[in-house]
C-alpha cells in the first residue's frame, strides 16, 4: 500500500471510529433516584439525554406466576385496567407490517389532566423469554409509520419506550421491573410532565397486582411466548 493510500485509509477509519464514539456518547443517563413507593413497590427516576423528561422505573412483587402476568399483558384491551392513565388500548394493523405470536402493534391513548389534550402512540411490542430462568421480557418502542386511524383532537407522542421484565420468584410470585421513557410531545414544561409521570411505574405494578386475581387470568399455567431473549440488558438504555 502506498503512503498516500495508507493515509486516506487511516483517515477514513479514524472518521468511522469517531462517528461511532460520538453516537454512543450522545446518549447519557444519570443515576437512578428513588422518588416514590407504595406497598413495597419502589419508584425511581433518572435523566436521559434522549429527551428533556425523566425516565421512570418501578420494581415490585406481584402475587402471580409469570404465565398469569403474561396472559394479562397479552390482553391488550385490559391495559386500561392496570396501566397508569391508559384510557384506551387496542391491537392495530399498520401498512406493510405483519404481527406474529410474539410481535404486535398496539395503539394506546393516555388520559391527560384538563386542559391538556390526551396523547396517543402506536408501539411495536415484542415478547421474549429466557428459557433457562423462565423470565419474560416485554419490550415496546414507538412507531413512526403513518397511522390511518389516528384520532382527531389528540397529540401523537414522539417517544415511548418501555421494558417490562417479569422474573419468577417461587411458584406463585413474580418480580416485575417496569421501566418507561415517555415524551408526550407538544409544548408541555418538562417539570410538569415529570410531576405527572413519576408514579407511572408504581401504579402500573399496583394495577397488575389487582388484575391478576381475575378468574380469566389466574388459572393460566403455561407461557405462550417462545421468542428467545436476545441477552441484551435493555434496562441500561431503552434505545437499544
Amino acid at each position: 500500500m502506498s503512503m498516500k493510500s495508507w493515509f486516506f485509509t487511516t483517515l477514513f477509519m479514524a472518521g468511522v471510529v469517531a462517528v461511532a464514539l460520538t453516537a454512543v456518547a450522545e446518549i447519557r443517563v444519570s443515576e437512578w433516584e428513588e422518588v416514590s413507593g407504595k406497598d413495597g413497590i419502589v419508584g425511581y427516576t433518572r435523566m436521559t439525554s434522549l429527551t428533556g423528561v425523566e425516565e421512570v422505573k418501578a420494581v415490585g412483587m406481584v402475587g402471580a406466576p409469570v404465565a398469569v402476568i403474561e396472559a394479562v399483558i397479552r390482553d391488550v384491551e385490559a391495559e386500561t385496567q392496570y396501566m397508569y392513565k391508559c384510557a384506551e388500548a387496542a391491537e392495530v394493523n399498520l401498512p406493510g407490517l405483519t404481527a406474529t405470536d410474539d410481535i404486535g402493534y398496539v395503539y394506546n391513548r393516555t388520559s391527560m389532566p384538563w386542559p391538556v389534550d390526551d396523547r396517543y402512540v402506536v408501539v411495536k411490542s415484542v415478547n421474549m423469554v429466557d428459557s433457562k430462568t423462565g423470565t419474560l421480557y416485554v419490550r415496546a418502542r414507538e412507531m413512526t409509520a403513518d397511522f390511518p386511524h389516528a384520532p382527531s383532537g389528540l397529540v401523537r407522542m414522539p417517544l415511548l419506550r418501555y421494558i417490562m421484565i417479569v422474573t419468577p420468584v417461587g411458584e406463585s410470585k413474580s418480580q416485575v421491573h417496569y421501566q418507561v421513557l415517555a415524551d408526550p410531545g407538544g409544548n408541555l414544561p418538562a417539570f410538569l410532565v415529570n410531576l405527572f409521570s413519576k408514579d407511572m411505574g408504581v401504579y402500573t405494578i399496583a394495577g397488575l397486582r389487582t388484575i391478576v386475581k381475575k378468574k380469566k387470568y389466574r388459572n393460566t399455567k403455561a407461557l405462550v411466548t417462545t421468542t428467545p431473549w436476545t441477552g441484551i440488558d435493555y434496562t441500561r438504555q431503552l434505545d437499544q
